[in-house]
């Protein structure tokens, strides 16, 4: 009876391990915070760890996700899909908050440095603790709306730093779109404030290296490859305006990208599509 008893209760123990092995391997998620001398503040980030991070030493590539207006650091991870597509994907994934700053440093506000913040602690800080590549090759960023801009922006001042840039209903109105009146007029009132605190409410010698176009002219450097999306039903009409203007300089410049106007809005159905296809964009291109 014991005998018996044994073999039971083994060969259920066999089939719980075998249920467990052949279940999908799932990434770990989880949130962290920095304290940041450019913005003397917190910034928290939700991170994203490959499956079997904590049982080897591989070192990984790491994708960078900026959020939009009014989101913060876990957006990205419950509004889309974003896990699940991880899973097929051996790479670090973080997402930071950095409020409505529009990833600037901060005109109305000096101590507000966001920019420095994101490239001077943010990335230093995920390739001390985190054992990623640390190499532009293995380094990407994306963003959509408000971090579309912020991803474009970072990828061209920086280019050292990053292999791709992309860039989903990027919102690239600002800060030169401050002195039109229409543009302005769609706008809601916190998020005019949020564009004059970041920029500053007139034009300024600044806003040269805040206007992504100017920036694209500008640069002499090796840009990043550069990806960008955006709906045909955007209520925000510039941004697929602007994101076809800057194709043609980017095409101009010979900088190579790739741009998709697909059917779709300004919301979290069309990024979550996106988002899939940057994860398989970045992967192929890695080295």
């Amino acid at each position: 009876m014991l005998f018996r008893r044994s073999i039971y209760v083994l060969l259920i123990a066999l089939i719980l391990l075998m249920a467990v092995s052949i279940l999908p391997a799932q990434p770990s998620v989880r949130t962290d915070s920095l304290y940041a001398h450019s913005t003397r503040g917190w910034i928290r980030y939700t991170i994203l760890l490959p499956e079997g991070y904590g049982l080897r030493k591989e070192r990984f590539p790491v994708l960078y996700l900026l959020h939009g207006f009014n989101q913060d650091h876990a957006s990205w991870f419950v509004s889309s899909e974003l896990i699940r597509y991880a899973a097929a994907h051996r790479m670090i994934i973080i997402s930071s908050g950095f409020g409505n700053s529009w990833y600037t440093n901060s005109a109305a506000e000096p101590h507000r440095r966001y920019e420095d913040a994101f490239v001077r602690e943010l990335i230093p800080h995920i390739d001390s603790v985190y054992r990623t590549r640390g190499i532009r090759e293995a380094r990407a960023l994306a963003g959509l709306s408000m971090g579309g801009y912020g991803a474009l922006k970072f990828g061209i001042k920086y280019p050292h730093l990053f292999a791709l840039a992309a860039a989903l209903s990027p919102s690239m109105q600002f800060p030169a779109g401050l002195e039109d009146s229409a543009i302005v007029a769609r706008r809601s009132a916190a998020s005019n404030a949020s564009v004059r605190a970041a920029f500053g409410a007139a034009r300024t010698p600044a806003w040269d290296d805040q206007i992504i176009p100017i920036l694209v002219e500008r640069s002499t450097q090796t840009l990043p490859y550069i990806y960008l999306t955006a709906g045909s039903s955007d209520n925000i009409p510039e941004v697929p305006e602007q994101m076809h203007q800057l194709a043609a300089l980017l095409r101009k410049k010979r900088i190579p990208f790739e741009m998709h106007e697909l059917p779709g809005g300004h919301d979290w159905r069309f990024w979550d599509a996106g988002i899939e296809q940057v994860l398989d964009i970045f992967s192929r291109r890695m080295r």
